[in-house]
């Protein structure tokens, strides 16, 4: 399940002033945005802006208990970065429309919820092509023929699942688990746009309240802990039944090009900071499937849009690829036939190489989103 959040759609607005020492900048990719994180929360808590293409570059400015920034639509979360402890920075693009919303910084004393107005353009903002809107159309449509795909193959994979759980056939659902996980993994780009079928399929037990606890995780408990697979068959329906609504979801997903690219960061950005300590297959201890299925993932999301990066940016295709390269290698030191060695063979100099590699690969791969976002 992905801690962190992506846009959800593709009209958004956005906000930023007043009330702090907010700065903006502009150049042919859009208009950039400094948001610092306080004790109080966000500063500036009132934000106004055009419209128009917008990166945010939000910075912790020393508070312990506020580590994210999220733009939200009435209940929706449309974009965010999290996992910002004191010091460190983070970014996300977004294509800003006319409209009134709300910024969250959870853990803020006076200033945890803001409000974001953004205006029209007035002819001010950067315009794009009809041709760059064409290659983002493009983008878009390749990425998503892979997350159709995987959601397929996900659908398949569960199935097996599945039925060997429902046959109690213990030793077949523990072989079975992480191989159908790997196909959800690998669209967590785009997981918050999967609305409520995130947290019923992939949430761990501190995710959810106590008694909605289901899906993957839950009959991982049961296997690894309980050591049986009593009572998991409406569990098992469920995750299925969850599973299939998905793959028919996924086609009509609004998606943008930035969305897309924002997305594999912040899933990159969660490997390195919380996935790296176990957290995700805690009982299984198959952490690492879920690692080259991230990693798979955001690499799709690059090559989707690499088109368009590489007509801006040639150089960062290539720094891309090599640190793509670089991380797949780390991690395939791990891998033992079709899949990979359990987290707990790894020692801690084992997971903070593995960490520093995803966190070198995520910080050029947010480079990405502000050549692709579109007005």
């Amino acid at each position: 399940m992905r801690s962190t959040t992506i846009l959800a759609a593709a009209a958004l607005a956005v906000t930023l002033a007043a009330c702090g020492a907010s700065t903006q900048t502009g150049d042919s990719n859009g208009r950039h945005v400094q948001v610092s994180l306080t004790d109080a929360g966000c500063d500036p808590a009132r934000l106004e802006l055009p419209a128009g293409p917008t990166t945010f570059a939000v910075t912790n400015q020393g508070a312990d208990a506020v580590s994210e920034f999220e733009v939200l639509d009435g209940g929706r979360v449309l974009g965010e970065v999290e996992n910002l402890t004191p010091g460190l920075s983070g970014t996300f693009s977004l294509t800003l429309k006319p409209g009134t919303f709300k910024t969250s910084c959870p853990g803020g004393k006076s200033a945890a919820a803001g409000q974001l107005i953004v205006s029209e353009s007035g002819g001010t903002t950067p315009t794009t092509t009809p041709q760059q809107h064409a290659a983002g159309r493009q983008a878009v449509a390749t990425y998503r023929s892979y997350a159709e795909h995987e959601a397929a193959e996900l659908v398949t994979a569960t199935t097996a699942f599945v039925n060997a759980v429902k046959a109690g056939n213990l030793a077949q659902a523990e072989q079975l688990f992480p191989a159908a996980r790997t196909h959800y993994e690998s669209i967590e780009p785009i997981a918050e746009s999967f609305g409520d079928l995130d947290p019923e399929i992939d949430a761990r037990i501190n995710d959810v309240p106590a008694g909605q606890f289901q899906g993957f995780h839950r009959i991982e408990r049961q296997m690894w802990q309980a050591g049986n697979l009593d009572g998991m068959t409406p569990v098992a329906d469920e995750l299925l039944a969850n599973v299939t609504t998905l793959q028919h979801r996924i086609p009509g997903i609004d998606l943008e090009p930035a969305q897309v690219a924002n997305g594999a960061v912040e899933l990159l950005n969660e490997v390195a900071t919380s996935k790296i300590t176990g957290e995700e297959d805690r009982y299984s201890h198959t952490d690492l499937w879920d690692f080259a299925a991230n990693l798979e993932g955001a690499r799709k999301a690059f090559a989707a849009l690499k088109p368009i990066v590489a007509a801006k940016d040639p150089g960062l295709v290539t720094k891309l690829g090599t640190r793509f390269a670089s991380t797949e290698q780390a991690l395939g030191k791990y891998k033992r036939g079709d899949g990979y060695v359990l987290y707990t063979d790894l020692t801690q100099a084992d997971t903070r190489a593995l960490a520093a590699q995803v966190d070198a690969l995520a910080d050029v791969l947010s480079k990405v989103a502000p050549l692709v976002v579109q007005g």
